[in-house]
């Protein structure tokens, strides 16, 4: 199996464990955009592996974990300029944002 396909798998499986019915959505048959890799009742998902993220995508983080304190999540918030601020992107670790985060605080019904 692909890493990529696998990765896909592994995100839906963690989003399981919070009560998210997610699962990955097979390539085939799909044009860009048409459909998220991992289908979700909170998030329209779509991954991306890579063999490395920029040096300058982990300093940031480094620098939110480090100044993190009394259990405050690290989270990197990056804008372009003269964009909209509604359109800054928001870079937090997987394993704090599962923890942040349950269908019940976001008012998913499970049903």
């Amino acid at each position: 199996m692909a890493t990529w396909k696998k990765f896909e798998r592994d995100i839906a499986a963690a989003l399981t464990k919070i009560g998210d019915r997610a699962q990955r959505i097979p390539v085939s048959g799909r044009v860009r955009g048409s459909a998220p890799d991992v289908s979700s009742d909170m998030f329209s998902i779509e991954c991306k592996y890579r063999k490395e993220i920029p040096l300058w995508i982990k300093d940031a983080m480094a620098q939110a974990i480090a100044s993190s304190e009394d259990g405050k999540v690290p989270v990197v918030f990056l804008k372009e300029k003269q964009k909209k601020l509604e359109d800054t992107l928001v870079i937090m670790r997987l394993d704090d944002l599962l923890k942040s985060i349950s269908l019940d605080s976001m008012g998913v019904d499970d049903d």
